[in-house]
């Protein structure tokens, strides 16, 4: 802003002395109503005089004379002000010459002041050039600066810069002013709360699902009678109660207080949990969290064969089966061995404890299986009941049966002889026949036909059922026990030269066909 201080008029009854800041008689009209009377807390003291009004004293500054003016306002004692103006004006100037004077405006207060204006009127032929600060306005001559707020003991200068076009006195007034200002701060808060709510992606239905709430004071105010109060979804429960609630009590900005409560879930399935946190603020803020509660499920098939020989070993197969959408852990599968058979082998893992093969199958993830297999044998003929039993971390135990019928084998042997052989026609041969059970379990209408050839002929035969011709039948024995044996014995006596074939027929209900045997006797 560019300084305009035209049309300086003259005050009658100012001289050249007058350039000071107290001494001219518009000063002296003007003084109490043009600045500020307010009064600036605990001043600090300044080189002035002791009475009220401006100092003067004569200064030289680079060959040139200067009247300097100090003046205290707005009291003009400086131990009741707050701002020292120092005004400097050279004493003569040349008619034309362009010339420079300065106002030193001081705050001799330890606070700042606030609004601080400086005023300057100048009357006679001045023309006004320049001005450092430019003015905040100037009319009529008089110019107006506007320095804001001066901290405790901070200066500032401001230089006016013109020249006389006339011959005559110039006469420069000024004055100051500032306003002490009586400042609190009304700090402007904002309340907000946050919420936040976690638990296990997913868990297992045995286990509690445990759930952490977190409120926060986000805001820059503090909040009283924080409360969190949580709904629990159907099927969930915690403390026997489908809701929760806590007492968060007052939080500062920026703290925050954790919560932590465990919900067991009945079944399984997805839940969420909400909760809601309120302040006496009236703010309020919502948070919610979801948890996958899986549950294991095991299912056992055991296999056995429908029937076995005694004494032939066999295998029973278990299959482990996860048919849950949740990981089971610790997997044992157990399978008892049952009174009369003896356990020979197990697969993997497999051992005997306390009469029970038992394997250890670890971790069985959702549909997966494994497969145990044990050996038996068994001593006695009857029905075998395998029961498998499946148990693990949160999985129900799972049963499966299966029988075996463990059954003897007949197995009959046909053993015959004659003595003597060769036999000479005439004499007699006696043929032993025998029949074993060499098997494990009985053979019923076990029955012997002999048929003698041409060349030599049945005579007796001890039991016999009949003697018809050539052919001799033995009657039927009802059971042949497993390791008995039943013996015929035939005389017969040589009729004819040659090689004769006696041929045995031996049948039973266990043989699917005859058992036939030839026992050649040389008749000379």
């Amino acid at each position: 802003m560019k300084t305009n201080i035209n049309q300086l008029r003259h005050i009658p009854g100012c001289t050249l002395v007058l350039l000071f800041l107290a001494g001219c008689a518009w000063e002296q009209k003007h003084a109490a109503t043009q600045p500020p009377t307010t009064v600036a807390a605990q001043p600090a003291p300044v080189p002035a005089a002791e009475g009220f009004g401006p100092t003067h004293v004569m200064v030289e500054e680079n060959g040139i004379k200067y009247f300097k003016s100090i003046m205290a306002f707005p009291t003009g004692q400086p131990a009741s002000s707050g701002l020292l103006v120092e005004k400097l004006v050279p004493v003569e100037v040349l008619v034309g010459q362009s010339f420079e004077y300065r106002y030193k405006v001081s705050n001799v207060t330890d606070h700042p002041v606030h609004m601080v204006m400086v005023t300057d009127k100048m009357t006679g032929s001045f023309v006004p050039a320049d001005a450092d600060p430019k003015p905040a306005e100037t009319h009529e001559g008089v110019a107006v600066w506007q320095l804001g707020t001066l901290g405790a003991k901070e200066t500032t200068v401001i230089k006016v810069k013109g020249a006389g076009k006339d011959e005559g006195a110039l006469n420069t007034c000024g004055w100051a002013s500032y306003s002490p200002l009586i400042c609190e701060d009304i700090r402007v808060v904002r309340p907000d709360l946050q919420l936040s709510a976690t638990a296990p992606a997913e868990i297992l239905v045995c286990d509690p699902v445990p759930v952490k709430l977190v409120v926060k004071n986000s805001g820059s105010s503090a909040l009283s009678d924080v409360k969190i109060a949580g709904a629990l979804p159907e099927g969930m429960l915690s403390d026997g109660q489908n809701n929760v609630s806590f007492d968060a009590g007052t939080l500062a900005p920026g703290e925050s207080r954790d919560f932590d409560f465990k919900a067991i879930a009945s079944s399984p399935g997805t839940f969420a949990t909400s909760a809601k946190a309120t302040a006496a603020q009236g703010v309020h803020a919502e948070a919610s969290t979801s948890t996958t509660v899986r549950e294991p499920r095991l299912k056992v098939t055991c296999e056995a064969p429908e029937r076995q020989y005694l004494g032939r070993s066999f295998d029973v197969k278990c299959i482990v089966t996860n048919q849950g959408d949740g990981a089971a852990g610790a997997v044992v599968l157990e399978a008892p061995v049952p009174e009369g058979l003896t356990f020979k082998s197990a697969s993997g893992n497999g051992h005997i404890s306390d009469n029970k093969v038992v394997w250890d199958l670890g971790t069985l993830e959702a549909t997966a299986q494994q497969t145990a297999t044990a050996t038996f044998v068994g001593a006695a003929p009857g029905n075998f009941e395998f029961n498998g039993k499946a148990r693990g971390t949160c999985a129900k135990e799972a049963i499966a049966m299966d029988t075996i019928r463990l059954t003897g084998l007949a197995a009959i042997l046909l053993e015959k002889a004659d003595d003597p052989d060769p036999v000479q026609v005439g004499d007699t041969t006696t043929y032993t026949v025998k029949v074993t059970n060499q098997g494990t379990a009985p053979d019923s209408n076990i029955r012997i036909v002999v048929t003698l050839p041409e060349e030599i002929a049945p005579v007796s035969a001890a039991g016999c059922e009949s003697i018809n011709a050539q052919v001799v039948t033995f009657p039927i024995v009802g059971t042949l026990a497993p390791k008995d044996a039943v013996t015929y014995k035939i005389v017969a006596k040589g009729v004819k030269p040659g090689d004769a074939h006696t041929k045995f027929l031996l049948t039973s209900d266990v043989l699917v066909s005859p058992i036939s045997a030839e026992e050649s006797t040389h008749i000379y």
